[in-house]
């Protein structure tokens, strides 16, 4: 869709917390769910819900692709200067808010960042 504006979406898609932060109070219930993704849809302007759940979907891979990539590249031993840095535009505000889902996953890799971050 060469009229998606990547940047707005991630925008109002993050006001719907229900949609993608598995510890909202929301998050399992479908009826909460539902809504959310109707006034993102309309929203969009896409035309079904299906593509709206393959945009998030692709959205969250892409991003969980980009952590993995940071991830694998802080093993130990490894400087601050090796540490994968992603190139996507819209990366580091899809972080800002999908990363609380990450919150207390991986206790080593916070640890590595922060003393690399400290270095």
């Amino acid at each position: 869709m060469a009229d998606f504006d990547l940047p707005s979406f991630l925008e109002e898609y993050q006001r719907y917390s229900c949609l993608w932060f598995k510890k909202e109070v929301n998050y399992k219930l479908r009826h909460k769910h539902d809504a959310a993704e109707e006034a993102l849809l309309a929203f969009t302007k896409l035309k079904t819900i299906k593509e709206l759940r393959q945009k998030m979907r692709s959205i969250r891979c892409t991003y969980n692709q980009e952590k993995a990539k940071v991830r694998s590249s802080m093993v130990t031993g490894s400087g601050k200067h090796d540490v994968y840095v992603p190139k996507l535009s819209w990366f580091t505000f899809s972080d800002s808010f999908l990363n609380k889902n990450n919150d207390g996953e991986r206790e080593s890799d916070s640890n590595l960042l922060s003393f690399i971050l400290i270095i």
